[in-house]
């Protein structure tokens, strides 16, 4: 009868084994799955903090002074914010009431500056002192995108809304149709690497490239998620920022013309992104609270000092 009762005890304490074996089982297949999630999402740095924060109902765009190291302005759809100190402090201009959604301003004339958005297309040439609008023959008037040739600054390009790709060669006064086949997503737009190279940023539909001047666009598959939202290209260093969407979005880095990404430390979605013309180190970045980080060593630390 004893024996009996030693098997009976040895049998339930090996189920009981099993189904510990079991669980931590379970327990482990999901620990390492959560490793493999967290491990390559590049990790907040504990530094990182923003500078100051927007009170404004959405945020858009971002662009550096060409003569004034620490002057930022900052687009809306109320307007045009500037700020003297890195972004610290901003403060109204002469553009309000208006949709600042994107902001070009050429390194070839620093008097050039250009404000596009829905029924929204201003230039100044003095530095943003004074604003005209500007009248043109484009089929529509909601501009989501907008880009100047930096080494040129009456050639400029432009996305409207249910109509394609713009193109002008005069300042924005004469318009030709480039292209009707980039996603109609498109909202932001940038001139890379040479005068016949665009990027367009078209949120969930990607990242897409035209290496002729506009006329044909190709998507890129490499991106490091699903869509990127905004986007910086720096002629000095050549170095592309975008910022992405979905489960990994943030910011990132190529130095080799989009063929590979590098992420940045900053998470999170991203909204507008700024690099300075006088000092690619310093990079400006809003979020979607209205949050502005700073970075004056290239985005190796992000608390502005």
């Amino acid at each position: 009868m004893s024996k009996q009762k030693e098997r009976v005890g040895r049998k339930k304490q090996q189920k009981s084994q099993s189904r510990w074996l079991i669980v931590a089982g379970v327990a482990l297949v999901v620990i390492i799955g959560l490793w493999f999630v967290f491990s390559n999402r590049q990790p907040d740095n504990p530094q990182t903090r923003p500078i100051s924060k927007l009170s404004t109902a959405d945020f858009h765009s971002l662009a550096f002074s060409l003569t004034e190291p620490d002057t930022v302005f900052f687009g809306h759809h109320g307007g045009l914010l500037m700020s003297l100190n890195g972004g610290k402090d901003w403060e109204s201009t002469t553009v309000n009431n208006a949709d600042a959604m994107a902001l070009a301003f050429p390194s070839s004339d620093p008097q050039i500056m250009y404000v596009a958005g829905h029924d929204v297309f201003f230039k100044s040439t003095n530095a943003g002192q004074t604003w005209e609008s500007v009248g043109t023959n484009l089929p529509g008037t909601d501009i989501h995108g907008f880009a100047v040739n930096p080494a040129n600054a009456s050639q400029v390009y432009a996305h409207v809304v249910g109509f394609g790709i713009f193109g002008s060669q005069d300042g924005g006064s004469t318009w030709t149709l480039l292209s009707d086949s980039a996603p109609p997503s498109t909202f932001n737009l940038a001139v890379g690497e040479d005068s016949e190279t665009l990027y367009a940023a078209a949120g969930e539909a990607g990242l897409w490239k035209s290496q002729d001047g506009g006329l044909t666009w190709k998507a890129i598959q490499n991106i490091p998620d699903r869509g990127v939202v905004a986007m910086a290209y720096v002629p000095v260093n050549e170095h592309f920022y975008v910022s992405t969407l979905g489960d990994l979005a943030g910011l990132y880095v190529s130095d080799d013309n989009s063929q590979s990404w590098k992420p940045m430390g900053l998470n999170g979605t991203l909204l507008a992104v700024a690099v300075s013309p006088l000092d690619p180190d310093h990079i400006i970045v809003v979020n979607d609270q209205g949050e502005v980080f700073a970075s004056r060593d290239g985005g190796i630390s992000w608390s502005g000092e």
